[in-house]
Parts: C-alpha cells; structure tokens; sequence
C-alpha cells in the first residue's frame, strides 16, 4: 500500500503525468500575458511619443492644417476625382505620423514605427503607382495629374509635420533611413526563407548578373536616349553623398584650433557648392526632358548627345555630347561615390563604438523587427490562388527575364512580401526626398512643413493652369502663399515664445488677416485677367512687357505683404 502510494504520488508529479500540464499551460498563458502587456506599452508609448513629438501645437499650426488639407480635398477632387485624391491625402497624413515614430531615438519607437511602416508604405503606394501610370500616359488624364498626385500627397505630408520640431532637425532622414531598415529585414527574412529552394538558387545567379550589367550599363555604357538623365543622376548621387560626407566627417580634428574657423568655411563652401550642382543638375535632367517638346528641332525624347551635337553650334555641341558620354568620367564618379560611401560609413561606426555598439544596433534593428513581424504577417495573411494568379501575370512582364523567371519561383507569400517591399521603398523615397529638398537649400532653414505645404498646393496650381482653367489656379495660388503666412507666423511664435505661451487672440488675428489679405488679392488678380483677356488685348510689345513687369512686381508685393 505504502509503494503504491508513493508510486501514484511520483506519477503525479512526474513530467509524463497529467498534472504536468497545468505548469506547462501557465507558464504559456504568463508568456501570453507578458507579450500581450509588452505589445500595448509599445502601441502605448508609440502614441505617446507621437503625441510629445507634435504636442502643443499652436493656432496656426491647426490652421495651417485644415487649410492646407481642405484645398487637397477640394482641388484634388476637382483635377482627379475625390476618391483618389483622399487616398493620395490620407496617404500623406499616414506617412507623417509613421515618420514621427521611425525617427525616434527610442527602439521601441521605431519598432512600431517600423510595423506601421508596412500599412503605411502601402496606402502611400498606391496613389505613387496611379502618378507614375498618368506620368508615361499608361493611363489617367495625362502628365499633370501626376503632378496633382505628388503634389497632394507631399502637401498633406508637410501639413501634417508643420508643428514637428525635428523636421529640419534630419527627422526627414532619419524617418526615410527607418523605412529602409524595414525593407531590409523583410529582405533579409525573404532571403533566408526561398534561398535554400534549389530552383531559386539557379535563377538567383542568372538575374543578378542581368541585373547587374544591366546597371553598370545605364551608368557608364548607357544608350543615347538614356545618356542625358544618366549621367545628371550619377552627379546627383556624388554631389548628394559628398555634401553629406564632408559635414559628417570630422575634419577640425586634422587642424590646429586656429585653422578651425577657415576649415569649417571651406566646408560650408563644399555643401554650397554641391548644393548648387544639384540644383543644375535637375534644371538640365528637366531641360533634357523638355527642350525636345517644346523645339521642333529635336525628336528624341529626352534629348540625345547626337542630335545635341548636330544641332548646337560647333564646338560646344560636340564637347556637351563628349561630357555626357565619356566612360572614363562616369567611371571617376562611381569610384569617387564609393570612397565617400565607405568614409561615411566608417565614421559612422567609429561612432557607434563610442556611442556604445548595443544602443545602436537596437536602434538599427528595431525598425527591423517591426517591419518584418508585420510584413510576413501581411504576406502570409493575403496569399491565394488568385492573388497568386495577378502577380504571375504582372511577372511575366518584367525585364530581364531572369528576374522574372527568378520571381516565378517564389512562393505566393514571397511575391506578397516583394510587393511590401517595393512599397516600403517608395515610402522611403517620399521621405528621402522631403530631406534632400533641405538638403539643396530649396526649402528653408526654418517652417520647413509650411514651406513644404505650400509648393504643393502651388503645384495643384500649376495643374489647373494647365487644364486651362486661370481663375482657380488663381485662387489655389493665393491659398498657398496664406498656407505659407500662417504656417511661418506659427513657427516663429514656437521658437521666440514656446508652445506654452498664450497666443490664441494674436494668432487668430493673424489668420484672419492672411485670409482676408489672400482673398482680396486673388479677387484683384482674377478681375485683372478678365479684363486683360476679354477687352485689352496686348499687342505691343512694350505694353506686354510692362504687363509683365507689373504683374511680378505685383506679386513681389504679395509676398513681402504676407510674410509681414
């Protein structure tokens, strides 16, 4: 009796017996429980940074938004349709707050910032895709509903951040540099999950050498009507990356104290100068683009380094055409782009070092994370047959082929996730270029979101003077330089009294006063054009050029009015 009992007290207790399993279920439900509190503190304390990070806004601030977001929805409707242009406004609004928290030095921050990525980079997609189709005329309307498209969405983006702070403080940067990160996880855990298939293994060699010469083609050995947009990119990418390198990098360490002064002048020239070549660069791509539009002389479009050497006077034509399709400079670009990719990032983790490596590495790979639990959720969630059957079809499209053939033996998941990282690569972009618009001085020092807001509200301006229809893009016009008063007006009271001062009745005042201001202007505007296009005909050219002089002193005066 006694062995038995003791036998039947060891069975209980053993881990074979039945009661083990209550251990093995509490334990699972604590763990349930903790990752389910980890999960509402992340979501809690990402709403709370968002909430810190655009805390307090002012009057101005909410006016500048509504104001900015009700001409999206209005105009954008008008141009567009208003189903797609709530989508490209919502998408801007989204990609705002997502950027808040990827910019966070917190790594639990940017976690979340990275999984909302993933929703985020898709609603932004979207409305990317339609402006690209309207640009090469796939479909839509034509090329200036691309520019409505990027327009509302880069409004409603800067509209959104214009009480952020860290905006012009590289919060533009690192928000892009966060969606990055979380497309190369998804890269990475893509990789590692379709690698060990042997038919992937044999495509995968087949498309990256494609890819490759197909790359080391368009920059160094490109075709003519490529040769033009080529060659302005890669100076671009090395101006970009040499203006950044010579601010990263710490040169005053090399000099005596009393040389500091001269050195950071002559780096400030470097980003001056890079700044400048930038800025000529897009001037001559967008010039490439459309001389050959506008002149009957050129047929290729873009404009080609043989009819620019056939058609412009010896011998500059012949030493344009050279400069665009010499290999060996284009070879001295590359290598110098690579020496200042590598100086940076060796700087970059000279700091990391410093800073203390597992601090950084949390916050590089916290965005990670966050992506990847959410992209392959995504994936795996939304794979069918007949999804499967839409991106086969898209697929086989492709060039090189062996990229196609490689994408073809992806799992249905695997073609999902490429997707969600073609995505999160345009919302890096979006973000990359918010930055880089600082970066070329175009946007300034400071109220960057309401400088921001208001050249895309201009740019719906410059859709609906395309249409043909004066009298809005107008009125659109005069909402964009109020967007910009009101939006600097709240900036400067951010900076001079702070968030917590009370400012209500001056800033209402203010508002009130651009509005008013903004109207009564575009209502002189718009009966000015009525009589000048029905009864005044101009057609001496002294009174065209006074017509003219008028109206740019007339707007001069605008402007100073406003920023007043």
């Amino acid at each position: 009796m006694t062995e038995y009992t003791h036998g039947t007290e060891r069975d209980q207790h053993s881990p074979s017996g039945d009661g083990s399993t209550k251990p093995d279920k509490s334990r699972l439900e604590r763990a349930r429980a903790t990752a389910t509190m980890l999960g509402r503190r992340g979501v809690a304390g990402a709403l709370e940074r968002t909430r810190i990070a655009l805390a307090r806004p002012t009057a101005s601030d909410i006016a500048t938004l509504v104001l900015t977001l009700l001409v999206c929805l209005v105009v954008g409707g008008s141009l567009i349709g208003a189903r797609l242009a709530a989508v490209a406004t919502a998408g801007g609004v989204v990609a705002a707050l997502t950027a808040v928290l990827l910019a966070s030095p917190n790594p639990a921050v940017r976690a979340v910032g990275g999984a909302l990525a993933v929703p985020t980079s898709v609603m932004v997609a979207a409305p990317i895709v339609v402006a690209w189709a309207f640009a090469f005329g796939i479909a839509g309307f034509g090329p200036f509903a691309a520019v409505t498209v990027w327009a509302l969405i880069f409004a409603a983006l800067a509209g959104t951040l214009v009480s952020w702070d860290k905006l012009g403080d590289a919060g533009a940067r690192k928000a892009a540099t966060g969606a990055t990160l979380a497309a190369l996880g998804v890269i990475g855990v893509v990789v590692i999950r379709v690698l060990p298939e042997a038919g992937v293994r044999e495509q995968a060699r087949a498309a990256v050498v494609d890819i490759g010469a197909l790359a080391l083609e368009f920059v160094v050995e490109p075709s003519q009507s490529m040769a033009a947009l080529s060659f302005f990119g890669l100076t671009i990418a090395v101006a970009l990356a040499l203006g950044f390198t010579s601010r990263y990098l710490p040169f005053e360490r090399l000099v005596p104290p009393d040389r500091r002064d001269a050195l950071s002048n002559a780096v400030a020239g470097v980003g001056r100068g890079c700044s400048l070549v930038i800025r000529g660069s897009i001037v001559l791509g967008l010039g490439a683009v459309f001389v050959p539009v506008v002149l009957e002389s050129f047929e290729e479009i873009p404009l080609t380094p043989f009819e620019l050497e056939a058609e412009v006077p010896a011998p500059l034509g012949s030493l344009l055409a050279g400069l665009l399709t010499s290999g060996t400079l284009r070879y001295l670009l590359l290598a110098l782009l690579g020496v200042l990719v590598l100086a940076a990032f060796g700087e970059w983790v000279r700091r990391a070092l410093r800073r203390g490596l597992a601090g950084v590495l949390a916050r590089v790979c916290a965005p990670m994370a966050g992506g990847v639990v959410l992209a392959l959720g995504l994936a795996y969630a939304v794979a069918d047959p007949a999804i499967e059957a839409t991106l086969e079809s898209l697929i086989v499209q492709l060039e090189p082929q062996s990229l196609a053939e490689l994408l073809l033996e992806f799992p249905t998941f695997g073609l999902v996730a490429a997707l969600i990282i073609v995505a999160l690569g345009m919302l890096a972009s979006l973000l990359g270029t918010v930055s880089t618009l600082r970066t070329i001085r175009v946007l300034p020092p400071r109220a960057i979101g309401a400088a921001l807001a208001a050249i895309g509200v201009f740019g719906l301006a410059i859709s609906l003077a395309i249409i043909g229809r004066p009298e809005t893009a107008i009125w659109t016009a005069g909402s964009a330089f109020v967007i910009w008063d009101i939006g600097e007006y709240a900036d400067g009271i951010r900076a001079e009294l702070g968030r917590e001062a009370a400012t209500m009745r001056a800033e209402l005042v203010h508002a009130a006063g651009s509005v008013v201001t903004g109207a009564l202007i575009a209502l002189g505007t718009v009966g000015l054009y009525r009589w000048v296009a029905t009864d005044v005909p101009l057609i001496d050219r002294r009174l065209a050029a006074a017509a003219l002089a008028t109206g740019l002193v007339t707007l001069a005066l605008v402007a100073l009015v406003l920023r007043k």
